[in-house]
């Protein structure tokens, strides 16, 4: 695999379990703690590849350094506390997005000690969506937004969407990016809804959150306040970023573990049927995941 430049990653490993070992998965899976699977089998898995002359390679990047993080952090936390003390924590509210696969790929792939991290051009991700998550420092969930792959008022937004489960809010982008219609959506669909009283609206600079459009329908409809945190620093400052967002992530690996293949390739036939299942997959995957976040480790990250 590794010398045809294709990506050997610990996510085939484990697809190979879930397809020809079953009964050995679910008996190891039985006895993890909830968020804990998928960590216990990536480090048998490690230690497997390991012993068998494999090695981790990981492309690097740079980041900003510690020291200069926290004393952004420190200095947004003093000036949103000495202009928003007034609202209580159930109006305080953080959202994010994150993209997630069918196959949850890891960041690293595994290759033969030795050997390069080089990866063919034709290899390609699998189904990828977007969630977005949306907390209250008071512990509160609300409800997800997903982001599919399709073209607005097409096939999947006409026949597909009004047949996932209830209780959430979906829309459909050629990407299945944010955007400012999306965004839009969000604000109006699904956290106007929510908000009981004048809130605080924490979010990222990302351009459809901080737009003219965003702000004006924030302050004229939902009467609250949107408030983005400082550039490159929603690690220390963003709510989700800091307690909420790892944990998601880990329990979303494990509900991957124990869900059945779904066979076929995605390719570029996002509307086929073996993709709408996995959509649908993917959906419930999340959904139970968020579930399981508990509310102690949403006020924790405020």
């Amino acid at each position: 695999m590794r010398a045809r430049e294709r990506a050997l990653t610990t996510t085939h490993i484990i697809n190979w379990i879930k397809r020809f070992q079953p009964d050995w998965l679910r008996l190891y899976l039985a006895d993890k703690e909830p968020g804990m699977a998928y960590q216990s089998l990536l480090r048998l898995l490690q230690l497997f590849c390991n012993r068998h002359g494999y090695s981790r390679q990981r492309a690097g990047h740079t980041k900003k350094s510690r020291a200069a993080l926290t004393e952004v952090r420190d200095e947004f936390a003093e000036e949103f506390h000495r202009a928003y003390s007034a609202f209580d924590a159930d109006a305080v509210y953080n959202v994010d997005e994150t993209g997630f696969h069918y196959d949850m790929p890891p960041r690293y792939i595994w290759s033969i000690r030795g050997g390069d991290a080089k990866v063919s051009s034709g290899e390609k991700h699998s189904l990828r969506m977007t969630v977005a998550l949306t907390v209250r420092a008071d512990g509160t969930k609300m409800p997800l937004l997903f982001v599919v792959r399709g073209q607005p008022g097409g096939q999947i937004a006409t026949n597909e969407l009004p047949t996932y489960p209830a209780g959430h809010v979906y829309a459909v982008q050629p990407k299945a990016w944010m955007d400012n219609d999306v965004w839009r959506q969000y604000l109006r669909d699904l956290l106007l809804p929510c908000i009981e009283a004048p809130s605080v609206i924490l979010v990222d600079n990302f351009e459809s959150h901080v737009s003219d459009e965003s702000y004006d329908i924030v302050q004229d409809e939902l009467s609250s306040l949107l408030v983005p945190m400082p550039p490159n620093a929603t690690s220390v400052c963003q709510p989700l970023d800091v307690g909420v967002m790892a944990p998601f992530k880990r329990l979303l690996r494990d509900e991957w573990l124990a869900e059945e293949i779904i066979d076929g390739d995605d390719g570029d036939e996002f509307d086929s049927p073996c993709a709408a299942q996995k959509r649908l997959a993917m959906i419930k995957r999340a959904i139970s995941a968020w579930e399981k976040v508990s509310e102690d480790v949403i006020r924790q990250s405020f």
